[in-house]
């Protein structure tokens, strides 16, 4: 879809027209994007990769998280985020924040990235505070950064329009000041995204599509979910964010005190290498917290980006329909399968042979010593299980 397609789409969307000259304000605004970085505007990114994925057991493990997988591809969802963002800022200006027992693993995967950029956390603490650390660090070597915040293990495959996207929030950012995330139009009631109800447009004459976000919802019911899209004014949170560093850590000095109070003193320690035992007794006491629950549902500063662009959270293994092509009776392969009156089946099983017979909306992965047979409705319940097997210490399996 053509830049101007994307525009119209949008705007329509929330009904609403865009005019000639909005049109060109757009446009025009995208020739600023283009060299936006040139000019020297201060922008960096910072890649969220603490997460564990259990979701995606038995593939992913303690040290092959998530992010290491590769799902799609030859690269795994890391090195693809990365890649997604370097067009618009350089390996140099790209910052990854993960677990400090995953730090090697995380610059055998970025070879391209100085050592340096690699921040690490002692003990996940959720995204508050990763952002916070970045955002301190940043704070450090330029006072002006401006962040673009991503999760390391997200899907998509439009690199241009996500680009784009990024510049016009970065734009706004530069206009007036704000938190600005990314809201996915959304194409079906989904009950296990956040949503952000977009309201009326800031006016921003660099970045027209931009709206006041004035509602969060986490995770919302059937029935609800099924109402925010119905009214088109709700967007999915894809936990994509732009603000500059000093703002967002003010914001979590107004909303997250306790956690600002302690980042503090954090963070001269962890410049200065006191222990690994001093470290983390230190950042295990801040607040496990999202930043979207901790900061944006409270702030009165954040604004939202319509975009079209397809996404995906990579959120379970029911995500590789959305990853790969489907066969004439809708099955996902990644392998080899052999199908006999078999429907709408997932099959991840790239060393060994699966054979299914008579069998609907099954998940089956097969793995070196593990093998995992489930339905498609129950795949959020993979995280049970590693949660049964830490229970009962059985640490070979995780």
């Amino acid at each position: 879809m053509q830049s101007k397609e994307r525009v119209a789409f949008c705007t329509r969307s929330f009904d609403c027209t865009i005019d000639f000259l909005t049109f060109c304000a757009y446009h025009e605004a995208y020739k600023i994007c283009l060299s936006f970085t040139r000019n020297g505007m201060h922008l960096y990114a910072i890649i969220l990769a603490g997460g564990s994925g259990t979701r995606f057991w038995p593939l992913s493990r303690a040290r092959l998280p998530k992010q290491f997988l590769v799902l799609q591809g030859t690269q795994s969802l890391l090195q693809a985020t990365t890649s997604r963002i370097t067009p618009l800022i350089p390996p140099s200006d790209i910052y990854v924040v993960t677990a400090a027992h995953l730090q090697a693993q995380t610059m055998s995967q970025l070879p391209e990235m100085p050592a340096a950029n690699i921040l690490t956390e002692p003990i996940g603490r959720n995204t508050a505070a990763a952002v916070g650390l970045a955002a301190s660090y940043l704070m450090m070597l330029d006072p002006q950064a401006m962040m673009v915040v991503l999760p390391a293990d997200h899907a998509i495959a439009d690199h241009t329009a996500f680009c784009e996207s990024l510049q016009q929030a970065a734009l706004a950012v530069d206009h007036a000041n704000l938190l600005m995330t990314l809201g996915v139009q959304p194409t079906f009631p989904a009950t296990g995204y956040g949503y952000i109800q977009a309201g009326d447009s800031l006016a921003i004459p660099t970045a027209p599509l931009v709206r006041q976000a004035t509602r969060f919802t986490e995770k919302p019911p059937a029935e609800v979910a099924s109402q925010f899209v119905a009214s088109q004014q709700y967007l999915w949170n894809c936990g994509i964010f732009v603000w500059r560093a000093a703002t967002i850590v003010e914001e979590l000095s107004m909303h997250m005190p306790e956690l600002a109070h302690k980042l503090k003193a954090y963070v001269p320690a962890w410049q200065a290498g006191a222990t690994a035992e001093t470290l983390y007794a230190s950042y295990a006491q801040l607040p496990n917290v999202p930043i979207d629950i901790g900061v944006l549902e409270k702030s009165s500063r954040v604004g939202v980006l319509p975009v079209m662009w397809a996404w995906s959270d990579v959120g379970s293994w029911r995500a590789l329909s959305e990853l790969h092509p489907q066969d004439e009776m809708g099955n996902v392969t990644v392998g080899q399968h052999i199908g006999r009156e078999t429907t709408g089946a997932i099959i991840y099983s790239p060393e060994r042979l699966v054979v299914t017979i008579g069998v609907s909306d099954l998940i089956v992965v097969q793995t070196d010593d593990v093998l995992l047979i489930c339905s498609k409705e129950h795949d959020q319940e993979v995280r049970e299980i590693v949660q049964f097997l830490q229970q009962r210490g059985d640490t070979n399996y995780l």
